[in-house]
């Protein structure tokens, strides 16, 4: 499925999710809601349901979302249609009704209380990120403070659980073991180039790359391949936004909006280093 991202570069947090699903799904063009009180929100919607796969608003609170394997035939992608539009709801709901981080994951881990299924969420603003783990009423919620000062600012999500048990194991799930260690490996370093995390194809055109494909399937692994791509930054006085859909980064360009809940400007570009500045 998914791999999802938060990362503190030059006083801006950057989040990240690629969007992968087995059956071909249409996505739409992102459009700006209005949500509670003053808040403004970039939804990005899909075929078959009516809430949102991510999205962030004008306060810089950003979610990404990830579904979860587990060793069980207990897993996320396996949702009715009123889990669905429960679940997507929910991700709407967070950010068109809070003002920041804290409130939001607050939020989320109050719904996740009665939503039993597995789930992956990264909820971000300027100054913090909170990643949670759900799974029947077992919820693990991490607040991440950034610090200029280091070098491990970032935090990426497959599909697999860190801290709850029972997660897939890598003998029956290759792909979120390799996707994971790959995106981690990249932001490593010091630039922290989301972008190359995104077109990042170290294993080919399979479904064990972060940029997914299907040319190349192992037994054992889901035909998974990426749909759609989204990259938010905000410092906490503008928003920007780059996203593709319906295709994947090889194979289709970026388009970047600089300021969105502002003076929106777009721009489309599929160069990595251009990609990298226009985010900021």
């Amino acid at each position: 499925m998914c791999t999802i991202g938060a990362v503190f570069k030059e006083k801006y947090v950057i989040t990240f999710k690629q969007m992968d699903l087995a059956v071909p799904t249409v996505y739409f063009e992102p459009c700006v809601i209005r949500g509670n009180s003053d808040i403004q929100y970039l939804k990005f919607g899909r075929e078959g349901n009516s809430g949102t796969w991510c999205g962030i608003n004008n306060y810089g609170v950003s979610l990404i979302t990830s579904d979860s394997y587990m060793s069980t035939n207990t897993n996320s992608i396996n949702l009715s249609q009123s889990e669905i539009e429960l679940i997507f709801g929910a991700y709407n709901n967070a950010i068109a009704n809070y003002k920041d981080a804290y409130h939001a994951a607050e939020y989320m881990c109050e719904f996740y209380k009665s939503f039993l299924l597995p789930d992956i969420t990264i909820i971000s603003d300027a100054k913090e990120s909170y990643y949670i783990e759900t799974f029947n009423k077992e919820i693990i919620c991490v607040k991440r403070e950034f610090n200029s000062q280091t070098d491990d600012n970032y935090f990426v999500a497959t599909n697999h659980f860190r801290f709850i048990h029972d997660a897939v194991e890598y003998k029956d799930n290759h792909s979120t073991f390799l996707r994971l260690e790959r995106a981690e490996r990249i932001l490593q370093g010091e630039e922290k180039n989301v972008f190359k995390v995104l077109l990042d194809q170290y294993y080919g055109k399979s479904v064990l790359s972060i940029c997914r494909e299907k040319e190349i399937v192992p037994e054992g692994e889901g035909a998974f391949f990426t749909q759609a791509s989204a990259v938010f930054s905000t410092n906490g006085n503008i928003v920007n936004c780059a996203y593709l859909i319906n295709g994947n980064p090889i194979s289709k360009k970026y388009t970047v909006i600089h300021d969105v809940f502002g003076r929106p400007v777009a721009t489309i570009s599929d160069e990595i280093d251009s990609l990298n500045e226009k985010i900021f």
